[in-house]
């Protein structure tokens, strides 16, 4: 209890003593300082006129002022200062502190006038206000490690005892040490720091860093990807950063006298989660065009759009674009079609043999809209019919001896019928008109040459699909003569063939 007893009293003793010692240090007129009498900062006293504005620099806050019977008309906090808005002809000022004591009854120096600017420095008996100048002009101050921005500093409130203070610009620094005490003379100190040319200690510094990423060096962007310049020897750190990365820090030393080059830690791309499912489960996934991806597991991706390639062996191949979100999964369940090698939709031509009584080679085109089946064809007859003696009905002498070939266009309509991926069945009817052709084997005259004939077909499209786009076909098929004119009739007779027709068209198409 009695150390006690002795710490409190010390302690009373203590902010006694500093009760002593706050005092006054500079009262002056700033002379150029509109601030009073600025719209905005101006301030009117209870009479309408305007206040005077006395700036108090302190090192401290918490005061609290008693301008006796003129009163105070107002007080604010700033950086660095209280501004205290007084009456004109204001006469004294009391500063109360609740640490460092009260002063009391401090008479102004010079008159108060309405609309002018005055400046005040409170001593709270701690230390004593120093005004740092540098030899090179704007130079940065450093104290203590604090930056106080270029010189020169005014009024900086330096507590007693040893202080470092620095000032650099450009290839210049100096550095000295200001000791206050006690016994300095209150007046303000003007310490003015000597400087030294120190390009000795610079050095060519380049930093580079992958993925494009901006390079920051005390808060402040030096490029994207490269930063070259000269520091002094010593550490430093760079920061890199990047849209949807976490930034990294990077620290290096630099040498004098030699080139230094550095890498720095590209930024951390933030990441997402992709999961997928695919049917079948041996379906290739292919991420960006250039890894695979294992259907069940799930992945981390960087944030941002990804696409995934799906491929399997009879199935359509299918693209999907996958939008990652930082720290969120995207899941998604992959079925894939298999490809329709009769295709529903499609334009086709191509070619085959018709093999029947007057056969030959026939040509093909066509369409499948919704799996109904337009089909033209058309048949270059290459097969003859049996020869034919054709006398004169007057003479009964020979005139000519003829066979026939038969040359036919023909449409179908069909409804095309998937009996499997690769085969199916086109129940087709058409329409046939068929022409003979007369080929002369004895005499000069080819009798029913461009005999014609009609006929309704009745068959079958059989389509085979050994690959996509490639189609084998055969198409049986009979036609019932409608309408033969005279010759045609008479030549079948004599040719030995029929006006029904039944044959089979085989051939291949190409399917688009």
């Amino acid at each position: 209890m009695r150390r006690l007893l002795l710490s409190l009293f010390g302690l009373l003793a203590a902010v006694f003593s500093m009760a002593q010692d706050i005092k006054v240090v500079d009262f002056r007129l700033l002379e150029n300082d509109l601030t009073a009498n600025t719209r905005g900062t101006e301030k009117m006293d209870q009479n309408g006129e305007r206040a005077a504005l006395i700036k108090i620099v302190t090192p401290e806050r918490g005061f609290t002022f008693d301008g006796g019977t003129l009163g105070i008309v107002a007080s604010e906090e700033h950086t660095g200062e209280i501004w205290l808005y007084v009456p004109r002809r204001a006469q004294k000022l009391i500063v109360k502190h609740d640490a460092f004591g009260v002063l009391r009854d401090y008479y102004y120096p010079i008159p108060i006038s309405g609309g002018r600017t005055y400046e005040m420095l409170i001593d709270i008996g701690t230390g004593r206000y120093v005004t740092i100048t540098s030899e090179i002009a704007r130079s940065k101050i450093v104290i203590d490690g604090e930056d106080c921005g270029p010189a020169p500093i005014y009024n900086k409130y330096l507590n007693y005892g040893r202080h470092i203070v620095t000032a650099t610009k450009d290839r210049y620094e100096g550095k000295e040490a200001v000791y206050i005490t006690t016994g300095d003379d209150q007046s303000t100190r003007v310490v003015n720091i000597g400087q030294t040319d120190i390009s000795n200690l610079f050095a060519d510094v380049t930093v580079r860093v992958d993925n494009n990423a901006d390079i920051y060096f005390e808060g402040q962007n030096m490029g994207t990807s490269i930063w070259k310049t000269q520091l002094r020897e010593g550490s430093y750190t760079v920061v890199t950063r990047k849209a949807d990365c976490d930034s990294v820090k990077t620290s290096f030393i630099v040498k004098a006298g030699q080139t230094n080059e550095f890498h720095a830690a590209p930024p951390i791309p933030y990441t997402g989660f992709l999961s997928i499912f695919t049917r079948p489960q041996n379906t290739t996934a292919m991420l960006d065009g250039k890894s695979i991806l294992t259907a069940g597991e799930t992945v981390t991706l960087p944030v941002g759009t990804h696409t995934v390639d799906y491929s399997s062996k009879g199935y359509v191949a299918q693209r999907k674009e996958y939008e990652i979100a930082r720290n969120l999964t995207v899941n998604d369940t992959v079925q894939m079609a298999e490809i329709s090698y009769l295709r529903p939709n499609a334009f086709y031509f191509g070619g085959g043999i018709n093999v029947s009584t007057l056969g030959g080679y026939t040509a093909t085109v066509g369409a499948v809209l919704g799996d109904n089946d337009f089909q033209i064809t058309y048949t270059f007859g290459t097969s003859e019919s049996d020869i034919t003696s054709w006398s004169n009905s007057n003479t009964g002498n020979l005139e000519s001896r003829v066979a026939y070939k038969m040359n036919s266009a023909q449409i179908r309509y069909g409804y095309q019928i998937r009996l499997m991926r690769r085969l199916g069945l086109t129940p087709q009817v058409g329409f046939a008109y068929n022409t003979l052709s007369a080929v002369v084997k004895q005499g000069n005259t080819g009798y029913g040459d461009g005999a014609s004939q009609q006929a309704l077909t009745v068959g079958a499209k059989l389509t085979l699909v050994p690959m996509q786009h490639v189609y084998l076909f055969a198409m049986p098929e009979i036609g019932f003569g409608l309408k033969n004119d005279e010759n045609y009739e008479k030549i079948a007779d004599a040719a030995g063939f029929s006006t029904t027709n039944l044959g089979v068209i085989a051939g291949i198409i190409v399917s688009f």
